[in-house]
Protein backbone atom coordinates (compact mmCIF):
# COMPACT_ATOMS: atom_id res chain seq x y z
CA UNK A 1 0.00 0.00 0.00
CA UNK A 2 2.68 2.44 1.11
CA UNK A 3 4.14 1.29 -2.82
CA UNK A 4 1.33 2.39 -4.44
CA UNK A 5 1.00 5.75 -2.36
CA UNK A 6 4.36 6.63 -3.31
CA UNK A 7 3.64 5.91 -6.78
CA UNK A 8 0.70 8.33 -6.92
CA UNK A 9 2.95 11.45 -5.58
CA UNK A 10 5.46 10.36 -7.97
CA UNK A 11 3.15 10.42 -10.84
CA UNK A 12 3.73 13.32 -13.46
CA UNK A 13 0.12 14.62 -12.81
CA UNK A 14 0.09 17.75 -15.15
CA UNK A 15 0.43 15.60 -17.85
CA UNK A 16 -1.32 12.97 -16.75
CA UNK A 17 -4.44 15.81 -17.01
CA UNK A 18 -3.78 16.86 -20.89
CA UNK A 19 -3.78 12.89 -21.84
CA UNK A 20 -6.88 12.72 -19.73
CA UNK A 21 -8.70 15.57 -21.83
CA UNK A 22 -7.38 14.06 -25.06
CA UNK A 23 -8.91 11.15 -24.37
CA UNK A 24 -12.66 12.65 -22.86
CA UNK A 25 -12.51 14.78 -26.49
CA UNK A 26 -15.28 11.79 -27.62
CA UNK A 27 -16.74 11.54 -24.82
CA UNK A 28 -17.07 15.20 -24.08
CA UNK A 29 -18.25 15.67 -27.82
CA UNK A 30 -21.18 13.10 -27.78
CA UNK A 31 -22.57 14.39 -24.12
CA UNK A 32 -22.68 17.49 -25.84
CA UNK A 33 -24.97 15.45 -28.33
CA UNK A 34 -26.61 14.53 -25.87
CA UNK A 35 -27.26 17.30 -23.78
CA UNK A 36 -29.25 19.10 -26.79
CA UNK A 37 -31.04 16.24 -27.75
CA UNK A 38 -32.11 15.74 -24.15
CA UNK A 39 -32.88 19.26 -23.06
CA UNK A 40 -35.63 19.50 -26.13
CA UNK A 41 -36.83 16.35 -24.38
CA UNK A 42 -35.65 13.34 -26.57
CA UNK A 43 -33.83 10.55 -25.26
CA UNK A 44 -30.53 9.98 -27.23
CA UNK A 45 -29.24 6.47 -26.32
CA UNK A 46 -28.23 6.34 -30.29
CA UNK A 47 -25.53 8.33 -29.39
CA UNK A 48 -23.16 5.28 -29.45
CA UNK A 49 -24.35 3.96 -32.86
CA UNK A 50 -24.01 7.21 -34.15
CA UNK A 51 -20.51 7.66 -32.94
CA UNK A 52 -19.53 4.43 -34.69
CA UNK A 53 -21.32 5.14 -37.86
CA UNK A 54 -20.01 8.56 -38.39
CA UNK A 55 -16.28 6.96 -36.87
CA UNK A 56 -16.54 4.64 -40.06
CA UNK A 57 -18.17 6.97 -42.74
CA UNK A 58 -15.44 9.37 -41.90
CA UNK A 59 -12.19 7.15 -42.10
CA UNK A 60 -13.58 5.87 -45.17
CA UNK A 61 -14.33 9.27 -47.00
CA UNK A 62 -10.91 9.83 -45.49
CA UNK A 63 -9.53 6.96 -47.31
CA UNK A 64 -10.87 7.77 -50.77
CA UNK A 65 -10.25 11.25 -50.37
CA UNK A 66 -7.25 11.43 -49.18
CA UNK A 67 -8.38 14.19 -47.11
CA UNK A 68 -8.75 14.22 -43.24
CA UNK A 69 -10.65 17.51 -43.62
CA UNK A 70 -13.33 16.06 -45.90
CA UNK A 71 -13.42 12.61 -43.94
CA UNK A 72 -14.29 14.73 -40.79
CA UNK A 73 -16.96 16.67 -42.70
CA UNK A 74 -18.07 13.10 -44.37
CA UNK A 75 -18.17 12.40 -40.76
CA UNK A 76 -20.56 14.55 -38.75
CA UNK A 77 -22.93 14.51 -42.13
CA UNK A 78 -23.21 10.96 -41.44
CA UNK A 79 -23.76 11.83 -37.92
CA UNK A 80 -26.55 14.23 -38.70
CA UNK A 81 -27.79 11.62 -41.39
CA UNK A 82 -28.27 9.14 -38.44
CA UNK A 83 -29.86 10.74 -36.22
CA UNK A 84 -32.32 12.00 -38.42
CA UNK A 85 -33.13 8.90 -38.50
CA UNK A 86 -33.67 8.25 -34.37
CA UNK A 87 -35.33 12.17 -34.89
CA UNK A 88 -38.05 10.97 -37.41
CA UNK A 89 -38.82 7.11 -35.58
CA UNK A 90 -38.98 9.27 -31.90
CA UNK A 91 -41.12 12.27 -33.09
CA UNK A 92 -42.88 11.47 -36.00
CA UNK A 93 -43.85 8.18 -35.57
CA UNK A 94 -43.28 8.08 -31.47
CA UNK A 95 -41.48 5.07 -31.28
CA UNK A 96 -40.09 4.52 -27.78
CA UNK A 97 -37.20 6.28 -27.53
CA UNK A 98 -35.08 4.11 -25.60
CA UNK A 99 -35.96 1.70 -27.84
CA UNK A 100 -34.82 3.33 -31.02
CA UNK A 101 -32.28 4.37 -29.47
CA UNK A 102 -31.10 0.70 -28.98
CA UNK A 103 -32.30 -0.53 -32.20
CA UNK A 104 -29.73 2.26 -33.86
CA UNK A 105 -27.08 0.79 -31.80
CA UNK A 106 -27.29 -2.34 -33.01
CA UNK A 107 -27.59 -1.41 -36.72
CA UNK A 108 -24.78 0.53 -36.51
CA UNK A 109 -22.32 -2.01 -35.11
CA UNK A 110 -23.94 -4.49 -37.74
CA UNK A 111 -23.50 -2.10 -40.94
CA UNK A 112 -20.02 -0.70 -39.67
CA UNK A 113 -18.54 -4.49 -39.11
CA UNK A 114 -20.15 -5.68 -42.72
CA UNK A 115 -18.47 -2.95 -44.52
CA UNK A 116 -15.15 -3.53 -42.73
CA UNK A 117 -15.27 -6.96 -43.60
CA UNK A 118 -16.21 -6.26 -47.15
CA UNK A 119 -14.04 -3.11 -48.28
CA UNK A 120 -10.48 -2.82 -47.92
CA UNK A 121 -10.50 0.19 -45.17
CA UNK A 122 -7.21 -1.74 -43.25
CA UNK A 123 -5.35 0.95 -43.26
CA UNK A 124 -3.58 4.17 -41.63
CA UNK A 125 -4.22 7.62 -41.84
CA UNK A 126 -1.88 10.54 -40.67
CA UNK A 127 -3.43 11.92 -37.78
CA UNK A 128 -4.16 15.90 -36.52
CA UNK A 129 -1.04 16.23 -34.56
CA UNK A 130 -0.79 18.13 -31.79
CA UNK A 131 -0.78 22.28 -32.28
CA UNK A 132 0.73 23.79 -28.87
CA UNK A 133 -0.04 27.79 -28.40
CA UNK A 134 2.33 30.06 -27.99
CA UNK A 135 2.94 31.54 -24.55
CA UNK A 136 -0.39 30.06 -23.47
CA UNK A 137 1.16 26.61 -23.49
CA UNK A 138 4.18 28.46 -21.01
CA UNK A 139 1.58 29.10 -18.59
CA UNK A 140 2.21 27.04 -15.55
CA UNK A 141 0.44 24.43 -14.59
CA UNK A 142 -2.94 25.13 -17.11
CA UNK A 143 -0.67 25.94 -20.00
CA UNK A 144 0.40 21.92 -20.81
CA UNK A 145 -2.90 20.89 -19.82
CA UNK A 146 -5.37 23.39 -21.91
CA UNK A 147 -2.66 24.86 -24.44
CA UNK A 148 -0.96 21.69 -25.72
CA UNK A 149 -3.36 19.52 -27.49
CA UNK A 150 -4.78 18.42 -30.55
CA UNK A 151 -7.26 20.63 -33.01
CA UNK A 152 -10.14 18.49 -32.14
CA UNK A 153 -9.69 19.18 -28.42
CA UNK A 154 -9.72 22.56 -28.82
CA UNK A 155 -12.43 22.52 -30.99
CA UNK A 156 -14.62 20.32 -27.75
CA UNK A 157 -13.64 23.23 -25.44
CA UNK A 158 -14.88 26.16 -27.14
CA UNK A 159 -17.70 24.08 -28.32
CA UNK A 160 -18.45 23.24 -24.66
CA UNK A 161 -18.80 27.24 -23.57
CA UNK A 162 -20.41 28.16 -26.95
CA UNK A 163 -23.23 25.93 -26.27
CA UNK A 164 -23.59 26.50 -22.70
CA UNK A 165 -23.66 30.41 -23.68
CA UNK A 166 -26.33 29.24 -26.59
CA UNK A 167 -28.49 27.35 -24.07
CA UNK A 168 -28.50 29.27 -21.36
CA UNK A 169 -27.88 33.31 -22.83
CA UNK A 170 -29.87 32.98 -26.29
CA UNK A 171 -33.66 32.75 -27.20
CA UNK A 172 -33.08 30.01 -28.68
CA UNK A 173 -31.80 28.34 -25.49
CA UNK A 174 -34.82 28.99 -23.50
CA UNK A 175 -37.01 27.56 -26.44
CA UNK A 176 -35.16 24.49 -26.45
CA UNK A 177 -35.24 24.03 -22.95
CA UNK A 178 -38.99 25.29 -22.65
CA UNK A 179 -39.75 22.36 -25.09
CA UNK A 180 -37.69 19.79 -23.09
CA UNK A 181 -39.60 21.13 -19.68
CA UNK A 182 -43.83 21.93 -20.88
CA UNK A 183 -43.63 21.27 -24.30
CA UNK A 184 -47.72 22.24 -24.01
CA UNK A 185 -47.35 25.57 -23.02
CA UNK A 186 -44.25 26.17 -25.12
CA UNK A 187 -46.53 25.13 -28.03
CA UNK A 188 -49.21 27.37 -26.77
CA UNK A 189 -46.74 30.90 -26.94
CA UNK A 190 -45.95 29.79 -30.95
CA UNK A 191 -43.01 27.66 -30.81
CA UNK A 192 -43.23 24.37 -32.95
CA UNK A 193 -42.02 21.72 -30.53
CA UNK A 194 -41.51 18.90 -33.04
CA UNK A 195 -39.30 20.81 -35.43
CA UNK A 196 -37.13 22.08 -32.64
CA UNK A 197 -36.39 18.55 -31.46
CA UNK A 198 -35.78 17.32 -34.96
CA UNK A 199 -33.68 20.02 -35.12
CA UNK A 200 -31.76 19.59 -31.95
CA UNK A 201 -31.85 15.66 -32.72
CA UNK A 202 -29.79 16.23 -36.02
CA UNK A 203 -27.22 19.00 -34.11
CA UNK A 204 -26.84 15.75 -31.63
CA UNK A 205 -25.83 13.91 -34.50
CA UNK A 206 -23.59 16.14 -35.77
CA UNK A 207 -21.33 16.39 -32.68
CA UNK A 208 -22.11 12.76 -32.05
CA UNK A 209 -20.19 11.86 -35.28
CA UNK A 210 -17.31 14.63 -34.72
CA UNK A 211 -16.60 12.55 -31.50
CA UNK A 212 -16.49 9.15 -33.76
CA UNK A 213 -14.66 10.86 -35.95
CA UNK A 214 -12.14 12.26 -33.46
CA UNK A 215 -11.46 9.12 -32.49
CA UNK A 216 -10.55 7.58 -36.14
CA UNK A 217 -8.79 10.55 -37.65
CA UNK A 218 -8.16 12.86 -34.89
CA UNK A 219 -5.89 10.39 -32.92
CA UNK A 220 -6.16 6.68 -34.38
CA UNK A 221 -5.67 6.28 -37.73
CA UNK A 222 -7.41 3.77 -38.51
CA UNK A 223 -11.02 2.16 -38.23
CA UNK A 224 -11.54 -1.14 -36.29
CA UNK A 225 -15.19 -2.90 -35.38
CA UNK A 226 -16.37 -1.12 -32.50
CA UNK A 227 -14.14 1.50 -32.16
CA UNK A 228 -15.75 3.85 -29.97
CA UNK A 229 -15.51 0.65 -26.99
CA UNK A 230 -18.84 2.00 -25.38
CA UNK A 231 -17.64 5.89 -25.69
CA UNK A 232 -21.03 6.72 -26.37
CA UNK A 233 -23.05 5.21 -23.49
CA UNK A 234 -20.13 6.95 -21.13
CA UNK A 235 -20.87 10.10 -22.73
CA UNK A 236 -24.82 9.56 -22.04
CA UNK A 237 -23.65 9.24 -18.27
CA UNK A 238 -21.42 12.08 -18.43
CA UNK A 239 -24.84 14.12 -20.06
CA UNK A 240 -26.81 12.57 -16.79
CA UNK A 241 -23.97 12.84 -14.39
CA UNK A 242 -23.51 16.84 -15.59
CA UNK A 243 -26.91 18.08 -14.75
CA UNK A 244 -27.31 17.94 -18.80
CA UNK A 245 -24.94 20.81 -18.56
CA UNK A 246 -22.39 21.63 -21.08
CA UNK A 247 -19.83 22.31 -18.45
CA UNK A 248 -21.02 19.59 -15.69
CA UNK A 249 -20.54 17.02 -19.14
CA UNK A 250 -17.32 18.36 -19.22
CA UNK A 251 -15.52 17.36 -15.71
CA UNK A 252 -17.99 14.37 -15.81
CA UNK A 253 -16.23 13.15 -18.52
CA UNK A 254 -12.87 13.55 -16.78
CA UNK A 255 -14.13 11.58 -14.14
CA UNK A 256 -14.40 8.90 -16.36
CA UNK A 257 -11.03 9.52 -17.85
CA UNK A 258 -8.35 10.45 -15.09
CA UNK A 259 -8.69 7.29 -13.18
CA UNK A 260 -7.96 5.24 -16.77
CA UNK A 261 -5.05 7.77 -17.14
CA UNK A 262 -3.82 6.93 -13.78
CA UNK A 263 -4.15 3.56 -14.18
CA UNK A 264 -1.88 3.23 -17.27
CA UNK A 265 0.72 5.34 -15.99
CA UNK A 266 0.70 3.26 -12.79
CA UNK A 267 1.46 0.19 -15.59
CA UNK A 268 4.44 2.33 -17.07
CA UNK A 269 5.72 2.66 -13.61
CA UNK A 270 5.79 -1.26 -13.47
CA UNK A 271 3.35 -1.28 -10.49
CA UNK A 272 1.65 -4.47 -10.89
CA UNK A 273 -2.35 -3.63 -11.35
CA UNK A 274 -4.13 -6.09 -13.67
CA UNK A 275 -4.86 -4.88 -17.03
CA UNK A 276 -8.21 -5.05 -16.83
CA UNK A 277 -8.96 -2.58 -14.72
CA UNK A 278 -7.61 -0.24 -17.29
CA UNK A 279 -10.86 -1.15 -19.42
CA UNK A 280 -12.68 -2.03 -16.66
CA UNK A 281 -13.07 1.54 -14.79
CA UNK A 282 -15.26 3.38 -16.83
CA UNK A 283 -17.58 1.12 -17.86
CA UNK A 284 -18.05 0.55 -13.71
CA UNK A 285 -18.33 4.48 -13.06
CA UNK A 286 -21.02 4.55 -15.79
CA UNK A 287 -23.00 1.88 -14.22
CA UNK A 288 -22.77 3.67 -10.81
CA UNK A 289 -23.43 6.79 -12.79
CA UNK A 290 -27.00 5.68 -13.98
CA UNK A 291 -27.65 3.56 -11.26
CA UNK A 292 -27.16 6.36 -8.91
CA UNK A 293 -28.07 9.80 -11.35
CA UNK A 294 -30.57 8.25 -14.02
CA UNK A 295 -33.71 9.85 -12.03
CA UNK A 296 -32.26 13.02 -11.11
CA UNK A 297 -34.66 15.28 -10.61
CA UNK A 298 -33.08 18.32 -12.52
CA UNK A 299 -33.82 15.95 -15.69
CA UNK A 300 -35.90 17.86 -18.17
CA UNK A 301 -39.43 16.97 -16.85
CA UNK A 302 -40.89 16.45 -20.63
CA UNK A 303 -37.85 13.96 -21.24
CA UNK A 304 -38.71 10.77 -23.36
CA UNK A 305 -42.36 11.81 -23.79
CA UNK A 306 -43.54 12.19 -27.60
CA UNK A 307 -45.31 15.27 -28.45
CA UNK A 308 -48.78 15.55 -30.18
CA UNK A 309 -49.38 19.11 -31.76
CA UNK A 310 -53.42 20.03 -31.09
CA UNK A 311 -53.42 16.92 -28.23
CA UNK A 312 -55.28 17.61 -24.93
Amino acid sequence: MNEFLQSLLQLDWISMLGAALRTATPIVLAALGGILSERSGVVNVALEGIMLFAAYVGFAIGVLTGSVAIGLVAGMAAGALIAGLHAALSIRYKTDQVISGTVINIFSAGITGYFYRQFDTNVDLPTLAEVPIPILKDIPVIGPILFQQRPLTYLMLILVVVIYIALFKTKWGLRTRAVGEYPRAADTVGINVNRLRYMNVILSGVLAGLGGVALTLGSVGRFTPNITGGRGFIGLAATIFGGWNPIGALFASLLFTIPEAVVIKLQILSINLPSQIVGMLPYLLTIVVLAGFGRRNNAPAALGKAYETGAK
